[in-house]
């Protein structure tokens, strides 16, 4: 009935084709841990406002995030958190945040087990990259943000599936890439700034409203701790966020 109305509409000269709105496009996010959508929540807030479909694939539930909780590691802990990040979503007005439900990334299970996992998350994010279509993905670099070895193989990952599947080119990847000053304010992993391929500028009001899902994680931060990292984010006037393009040369040669 919609595509009728839609033609009845340009036919009879009530619209014009360029008037039509043109498909929503769609960022997609993809970290290990809820809670890792803080390190980019101003780019998730303003593609929201610019009325793109923002969605967010979290690989595990952080069940042995017992960070700054009392709660013991298992599923009630997992549950908690992704509770603290469907609040955090719902704040930044982007989509219901997909849980993959994988139990690690790391070997801290065993490498047999891990393996296993990794192969589960490949599976499991084929299968929602293709589904969601996205425009382009987001998602950690070889610094895994903070050196985080969940974080590092999550981007790998996600590398891992673009050049398996041929979609280098079909679904752009890009890197979160810090700067050096912002990497030795808040203990990141950075990037020489020659490699940088995006720059991502937000307003204060897009940061003030980021720094409001952080009272979301009430199991991994404590009250001091959300202060200081308020006052650090307030007083870098920067406002901006770097990405690094991941991209693949193509062509056969015979030799280094």
């Amino acid at each position: 009935m919609r595509v009728i109305l839609i033609v009845f509409l340009i036919q009879f000269g009530y619209v014009s084709k360029a008037q039509m709105p043109s498909k929503t496009k769609t960022l997609l996010a993809v970290f290990p841990h809820p809670d890792d959508e803080t390190a980019i929540a101003e780019v998730l807030i303003k593609y929201a406002e610019l009325g793109y479909n923002v969605q967010l694939i979290i690989a595990t539930d952080g069940k042995d995030g017992t960070r700054v909780t009392k709660i013991p590691a298992g599923d009630s802990l997992g549950s908690l958190r992704k509770e603290e990040t469907r609040c955090a979503c719902k704040i930044m007005g982007i989509a219901e945040p997909i849980f993959l439900g994988i139990e690690r990334l790391d070997t801290k299970i065993g490498t047999g087990n891990y393996f296993k996992e990794h192969k589960k998350f490949l599976d499991l994010l084929k299968e929602k990259v293709a589904a969601i279509n996205p425009d382009f993905i987001l998602t950690f670099g070889p610094d895994g943000d903070t050196h985080h070895s969940e974080h590092i193989v999550t981007g790998s990952a996600v590398t891992e599936l673009l050049l398996r599947e041929g979609w280098v080119e079909k679904y752009p990847l890009y890197y979160v890439a810090w700067t050096k000053e912002q990497g030795n304010m808040f203990d990141l992993g950075y990037v020489n700034e020659q490699y940088f391929n995006v720059k991502i500028e937000y307003t204060q009001e897009q940061e003030t409203n980021a720094l409001k899902i952080m009272p979301c994680y009430v199991t991994q931060y404590t009250a001091d701790e959300l202060k200081e990292d308020r006052e650090k984010k307030l007083s870098d006037k920067v406002n901006s966020i770097y990405f690094r393009r991941f991209a693949v040369a193509k062509g056969m040669q015979k030799g280094f």
